[in-house]
């Protein structure tokens, strides 16, 4: 194993060695210097907050915001809101504008977790963001 990735799992707390283990660190390191979306895929548990943080400290993102969002904890009638933001008086509620997630993190990096469990209208909002 390279001192890189000793390193890597030192500084974000990742116990273990194993070949897989090894595989998925390097491809984060490989694709943190590049401008794009990243996804990545996994049980419940697996680590993939962690991943999603360690892509953000490699890029060139790293000085900027990042934000985990967990989109099976925020309720259907919000969560377009919450990720996209409103202006005041959009829809009964909304009393002053306010920046969603995307706007709030940008420059920075947004980590999604639990898409499925998003409603698909905003599902498809969030494709044509991507």
């Amino acid at each position: 194993m390279s001192n890189k990735l000793q390193s890597i799992k030192a500084r974000f707390g990742i116990v273990g060695n194993s070949p897989l283990l090894d595989a998925a660190l390097e491809t984060a390191v490989r694709v943190a210097p590049t401008d794009l979306s990243v996804l990545i895929t996994g049980e419940s548990g697996v680590g993939k907050e962690v991943f999603s943080k360690i892509i953000h400290a490699l890029s060139s993102r790293k000085h900027n915001e990042f934000i985990a969002v967990n989109c099976g904890a925020i309720p259907e009638g919000t969560i377009n809101s919450e990720l996209f933001g409103h202006e005041k008086g959009s829809f009964t509620g909304a009393v002053s504008d306010r920046k969603g997630y995307f706007e709030t993190v940008d420059g920075g990096t947004i980590f999604l977790d639990e898409i499925a469990e998003m409603p698909l209208d905003t599902q498809s909002y969030l494709l044509r963001v991507l």
